[in-house]
């Protein structure tokens, strides 16, 4: 009866410990005019596959130091071309990046541009955009200078997280000629993360309990740094004057691709810029990439949209239709989620835990040298409570290390987009149940304590502060949802 008392308290204490998580249903959905991509305009370019291709790698000097960059350009292509930079995501920072997209644009005509991305500002932890920002726009000047290229007509494309720093180019170099933000983010990574979050667990599946990890997880302080989850775009968006072009793939789980991309019209807006183009590509991935014969390949039609834009720019700067291409879907709205309290916002959890597990490592070990006995006498006189103070430490460790795989194996399954549901309606259930079994032999433990007193000393100190170290970290579990809850069932 205890044990089941403990749990529901526990249950509780989860429920209403820290933020909850319900995002509001997104109601604001753009329909495009039409299914078919294709850029309007009267205007004739040269689709991909028309020129052959020239690579060749080169050293810009930047006041981040020197970066290689993979310049590709049209053989015999007369004239001068226009020109577009790229700007690497979170998952990407070489110059040998983008092959396929700048391969396809270097074939229509366009020269490219990959640089190496200067990552002595940029890491898991800290990252200056405004620091990128220098280090492109620096790249963006070389390639003007550049042989066959128009310096009147060189862009900026940026992708992912790139599309963050795109804007910021754009912003601060009037002379950029447009720019086209791929599977951009737009709202700040706390925002996007929770999105892209909330809908990966949905789409597996997960159990309502995990949902409310999200804002527990990223809505508060973390530490060693990572301030620029809360970067804002807005600003430098809304300085944007050049033509935009909005790429979203319909397969691209991460990004709030109605939300994102309504954001980035209304704050070109502010500025009186109508000139955007926005297009949606069925299936594709977030780097526009489709799934043909096996393997991941740029959407054809990605491809030849792109390089057709940026040809016939101005003429395709708002051509009609201005939004086309597949019905994108984004059930949710991307919003701030809730801030943790105190002891679960920074390096608090962490030290909180750190110290439960050593009292109950403490605690363990004691319990085994309990367990010595020299001639019939044990070392440590724990009376009684040897056994249970092993069996608990031994019992909530294993459910912290149940509920931990849990979580890797998860997302693990959600960056795969894969879905299980053995694994995660079934380790759940596991999680729970070794959970509930934790409890049970934490209470075995006070009432094996409460049946050996009066302890004193040592023995009593030990039994103790390792009592406190177990309900620490059942307590962190529960923080977790582990444990099921009256009032969420009411």
């Amino acid at each position: 009866m205890t044990t089941i008392v403990v749990v529901l308290i526990l249950g509780m204490w989860g429920t209403v410990a820290g933020p909850g998580w319900s995002p509001d249903p997104y109601l604001n959905q753009i329909v495009p005019e039409t299914s078919d991509t294709a850029i309007g305009s009267s205007v004739t370019t040269d689709p991909p596959r028309t020129y052959e291709v020239d690579s060749e790698i080169h050293t810009v000097e930047t006041e981040a130091g020197d970066l290689e960059v993979t310049v590709r350009r049209p053989v015999d292509k007369r004239g001068l071309s226009p020109a577009v930079i790229f700007m690497h995501g979170t998952g990407t920072y070489r110059h040998t990046a983008f092959t396929q997209h700048a391969t396809a644009l270097a074939s229509a005509g366009v020269v490219t541009l990959v640089g190496d991305k200067p990552l002595d500002s940029y890491s898991t932890t800290e990252r200056d955009y405004g620091q990128l920002a220098s280090a492109y726009r620096e790249q963006w000047a070389w390639l003007r200078e550049f042989e066959g290229v128009d310096p009147s007509r060189v862009g900026v494309y940026g992708e992912s997280e790139g599309a963050f720093i795109a804007p910021m180019v754009a912003a601060a170099e009037p002379e950029v000629a447009f720019v086209v933000l791929v599977s951009s983010p737009v709202l700040p990574i706390r925002q996007q993360g929770a999105l892209a979050a909330d809908t990966y667990l949905r789409r597996m599946g997960v159990p309502e309990q995990l949902l409310q990890a999200i804002p527990r997880l990223i809505g508060g302080e973390l530490p060693g740094g990572f301030d620029y989850i809360d970067f804002d775009v807005g600003p430098y968006q809304e300085q944007i004057t050049q033509p935009v072009l909005i790429l979203y793939g319909t397969g691209d789980l991460s990004m709030p691709v109605i939300q994102g991309a309504q954001q980035i019209i209304d704050d070109i807006a502010t500025n009186g810029n109508t000139d955007y183009t926005l297009r949606y590509y069925e299936g594709a991935d977030h780097g526009l990439r489709v799934l043909e014969r096996g393997s991941l390949s740029l959407s054809a039609n990605a491809g030849e949209d792109l390089s057709r834009w940026i040809l016939g720019l101005p003429a395709t700067a708002s051509a009609d239709p201005q939004i086309a291409g597949a019905q994108p879907v984004q059930h949710f709205t991307a919003e701030e989620p809730g801030t943790p309290r105190w002891y679960a916002s920074g390096a608090t959890p962490i030290i909180i835990l750190i110290v439960g597990l050593a009292l109950t490592v403490v605690g363990f070990v004691a319990g085994l040298i309990g367990r010595i006995r020299v001639k019939k006498k044990p070392l440590l006189d724990l009376k009684g409570t040897a056994r249970p103070l092993i069996q608990a430490g031994v019992a909530v460790v294993i459910a912290w290390a149940a509920f931990i795989w849990y979580l890797l194996t998860v997302a693990d399954l959600a960056l795969s987009y894969e879905t299980d549901v053995l694994v995660v309606r079934g380790g759940w259930l596991a999680c729970q149940i070794l959970a509930i079994i934790a409890v049970g032999m934490v209470v075995r433990l006070v009432f094996a304590w409460l049946r050996a007193r009066p302890l004193t000393g040592f023995p009593h100190f030990t039994i103790v502060s390792s009592i406190l170290g177990l309900a620490t970290l059942l307590a962190g579990l529960a923080y977790w949802n582990v444990y099921p809850s009256l009032l969420t069932a009411l």
